[in-house]
């Protein structure tokens, strides 16, 4: 029963990467002046609740700085569900240190349910959201590390069957420093969710939250980059007419990629994304970029 967004667009909120001398998840953030980055992906989601469970909902990584939250239903059931999220991207180099961009996602759930008395079948799909957003390099990598800032809105979103615009906003901040051939980067942001009407006058607000993602990358080649760290996702719970639907809840997630270089301007990656802490979910994410 709930729904939200937008670190949209979506990493993992990552996607591909055309020089293996940057993190998968910095690489992703910064494009030349007057050039076009055309990011893709499609990311697979199992995940399964168990008895007694709140109904928080399953946050799906589309981007870098961007997570989908897809609703769960509430009651004392079993159930195991598959989500498949695919997602359009486009980037833009206003300067050599401003990109403004914009991404697109559609998803297709499958939810199975048992509560004791029989089972359920769900399958749903529905054109998730469009995201506009700005990022801004304050200071390149050199004596300090670098630090790029970003901001980011929903356009368009789906919640709870109604669809609203300008309701979910998103701040925060990516700093890296390369020690060739590894590059630690930190990515810290935080999403904010305005009230929203729904069917029959009612109000759903998505809950805000904060996400913390340390990873280190490592330049295996000139073709290849590793990627790996730990995501802490700290959410509040959704409401319905100011009324909380679940708790507060803390996630922590392990995550792992490999990026290749296809040619200079194209790349595809490849990554992983599970819980370590809080309710079961794993993903899976395939992504292509290619710079015009």
């Amino acid at each position: 029963m709930k729904s939200k967004i937008l670190f949209a667009i979506f990493t993992l909120f990552a996607c591909v990467f055309a020089h293996a001398d940057l993190p998968l998840s910095l690489e992703d953030i910064l494009t030349d002046k007057g050039k076009f980055k055309l990011e893709s992906s499609l990311t697979y989601v199992n995940s399964e609740r168990n008895r007694n469970q709140f109904a928080n909902p399953i946050y799906i990584q589309t981007t870098n700085n961007t997570l989908v939250a897809v609703p769960t239903t509430l009651g004392n059931t079993d159930s195991n569900s598959d989500v498949v999220v695919g997602t359009v991207g486009l980037r833009y180099g206003l300067t050599g240190k401003t990109d403004v961009y914009a991404s697109a996602s559609h998803l297709w759930r499958s939810e199975r349910e048992f509560n004791g008395s029989g089972s359920l079948k769900n399958r749903d799909r529905q054109f998730s959201d469009v995201s506009l957003g700005v990022s801004h390099t304050f200071m390149q990598d050199g004596k300090n590390p670098a630090l790029i800032g970003f901001a980011e809105t929903t356009v368009y979103e789906k919640s709870q069957g109604k669809s609203s615009s300008g309701k979910s906003w998103t701040v925060g901040a990516t700093t890296y420093k390369a020690i060739d051939p590894v590059v630690l980067s930190f990515t810290a942001a935080y999403r904010h969710n305005l009230k929203k009407k729904i069917a029959d006058g009612d109000t759903f607000q998505a809950g805000n939250y904060i996400m913390l993602n340390p990873s280190v990358s490592f330049a295996a080649n000139d073709k290849i980059s590793l990627t790996g760290g730990v995501q802490w996702l700290n959410a509040q719970a959704d409401k319905i007419n100011g009324k909380k639907m679940a708790v507060r809840t803390t996630s922590t997630y392990a995550h792992a990629g490999v990026g290749f270089g296809v040619t200079r301007d194209t790349s595809l990656n490849a990554s992983v994304r599970w819980k370590v802490s809080g309710q079961s979910s794993s993903e899976l994410k395939l992504g292509l970029t290619h710079n015009f």
